[in-house]
């Protein structure tokens, strides 16, 4: 995989994918890392997130990330078919309220990207 098909799947259009982008193309690793588990830049800020924090509901880790509620939720729902964060937002009616956290599988990759930085 070269550093640009990295860039389109890890970048987006946001500010801090974009820099992320930059940094990929000097540390590729990072980017690899991340694509094989398909997760986008705010992927991982979240995944960040919940490492650091623990779980919490969806309207704290919109607050926490600056990312809307409505974005967050495509996000957690690649990180949920990846295997990595664990949620139900039909267990209390409200998504907002719903509570995220990382699985094992999550936990470990949270790791090896830490071990990577």
């Amino acid at each position: 995989m070269t550093n640009d098909e990295r860039e389109d799947k890890t970048a987006g259009d946001s500010i801090s994918g974009r820099s992320a982008a930059l940094y990929f193309k000097h540390d590729p690793s990072l980017a690899t890392l991340l694509v094989s588990h398909g997760i986008r830049v705010r992927d991982f800020i979240m995944l960040s997130f919940l490492s650091d924090q623990g779980p919490m509901n969806v309207t704290q880790l919109s607050h926490a990330v600056s990312i809307e509620p409505e974005i967050l939720l495509n996000g957690m729902q690649r990180l949920s078919s990846a295997g990595l964060i664990v949620w139900d937002p039909n267990s209390i009616g409200n998504d907002t309220d719903t509570v995220v956290d990382l699985t094992a599988r999550g936990r470990d990759v949270a790791k090896r990207i830490d071990d990577q930085l």
